[in-house]
């Protein structure tokens, strides 16, 4: 833009620059001798590489020395002599291969090129969803020879993962000299229902991380769970973050929350009412009773704490990646919600993306299997309780101390029940009760 002008140019000492303006300043009256010492800023930064295309994967399979000649053998035929051992994971896989585009195919997987996969095992690892996750994540678009090897590598070497990883294995138990009076502990626990469909029963509930407050929302169905961020922790802002997910999943039949004053308020009792849905809460001081919240909230945390401590990672995109992974030898979250893979940072053919539906038969079964078996393996401890009266005298924990109460009635769901509980004041010896 300067170009278009014409300039003399005259020079002026900087002790002669008497008029100060917006953009210069004014000069000091003494000019010091001393020259100013020279800094240097040393600054090292790391910029992310661009995402992995066809048209990189094709180049690199052409001048990779063992993907491109399993190319033209794809092509042309196998050849029938013996190969080395490079090539015995892929001839194995003979029948499977495909060549499109100038990339090679294990069924719908992408075989990467040994020059694209520590940029690939990076980018599988960078919201760090575990060791179980990341193989689920990466069976489900791509492959190579010793795949699980690589990457089982990767996590163990990571510091985040391992800072963050779960106990080890409990030793062996050691039991303890048989008790000469009897004595008896129950646990209590709810298993879920079996549902026929998604977005049936959803459980909630709120947790704090780094001084912010978070809801969470999980379908019982498919373990699908939703994350928001709440700017005050009032029943009318966890009203409003539940109505916004269900305007995107529809309203589900019941929820399922522990008893905070934002969940038994008479607002959320009101918009339980207005939109048509039934309102559980569950056991005080008993997180088990809501399992599938807890186990979210644990996983939310989890992806928000190393989406922290890793640089430059989006904590959405770690949940992005978490609802593409399988769970626990079922289709992914995002499978079992809209019947597809969601598209990611990773590559991923047409094929790959198409919708295609999971039954909800096949589902419910296997559900129903999975928690016949854990019932049936919890159980071996447990008993059977016996019905409570009203009018009967019983304890109840509050605050860690059992405090004395008395049963009201029973309560419209199971082994729950309406109680009086009488707090003693020991400074006056006074009691008082509460429902």
């Amino acid at each position: 833009m300067l170009g278009a002008y014409e300039y003399v140019i005259s020079y002026r000492a900087g002790k002669d620059h008497g008029n100060a303006d917006a953009l210069s300043c004014l000069p000091v009256a003494q000019h010091s001798e001393e020259e100013p010492e020279e800094e240097q800023v040393l600054m090292l930064d790391s910029i992310a590489g661009p995402l992995t295309t066809a048209a990189q994967i094709k180049h690199w399979t052409s001048k990779d020395p063992v993907l491109s000649r399993v190319c033209e053998y794809v092509l042309k035929g196998w050849p029938d002599h013996s190969e080395t051992q490079e090539f015995v994971p892929y001839k194995q896989r003979k029948q499977e291969l495909r060549v499109q585009d100038g990339c090679v195919l294990w069924g719908a997987h992408i075989v990467i090129p040994e020059q694209g996969r520590s940029d690939l095992l990076e980018q599988l690892h960078q919201s760090h969803p575990g060791m179980s996750k990341m193989k689920g994540l990466a069976r489900s678009y791509l492959w190579w020879p010793n795949l699980d090897a690589d990457i089982e590598t990767r996590v163990r070497n990571c510091s985040i993962c391992q800072e963050q990883r779960k106990a080890p294995v409990k030793a062996p138990l050691r039991t303890w000299e048989w008790p000469r009076q009897p004595w008896r502990r129950i646990h209590m626990d709810y298993a879920g229902p079996i549902l026929d469909r998604p977005w049936q029963v959803v459980s909630t509930d709120l947790f704090t991380w780094n001084n912010e407050d978070y809801p969470v929302t999980a379908d019982y169905y498919r373990r699908y769970f939703e994350l928001d961020k709440l700017h005050s922790t009032t029943s009318a802002a966890v009203v409003s973050k539940l109505k916004a997910s269900f305007a995107r999943h529809g309203i589900p039949e019941a929820v399922i929350s522990y008893s905070g004053p934002q969940y038994s308020s008479g607002e959320f009792k009101t918009f339980a009412k207005t939109w048509e849905f039934t309102h559980t809460t569950t056991s005080p001081y008993h997180p088990q009773s809501n399992g599938l919240a807890e186990k979210s909230v644990h996983t939310a945390k989890m992806l928000l704490e190393k989406a922290k401590e890793a640089d430059k990672i989006d904590p959405y995109l770690s949940l992005m990646e978490y609802h593409n992974s399988p769970v626990n030898g079922f289709k992914s979250p995002a499978q079992l919600l809209m019947s597809r893979h969601l598209r990611s940072t990773l590559p991923s053919t047409n094929q790959q993306l198409l919708p295609k539906v999971v039954s909800c038969k096949d589902v419910r079964a296997k559900r129903l299997h999975k928690q016949q078996h854990q019932k049936s393996y919890y159980d071996r401890s447990a008993r059977p309780l016996s019905q409570l009266k009203e009018g009967q005298a019983v304890r109840v924990q509050e605050k860690g101390y059992w405090e004395p109460a008395v049963i009201i009635r029973a309560a419209n769901t199971e082994r729950d029940y309406i109680i009086c509980v009488l707090l003693m004041d020991k400074s006056t010896d006074e009691t008082a009760a509460t429902f």
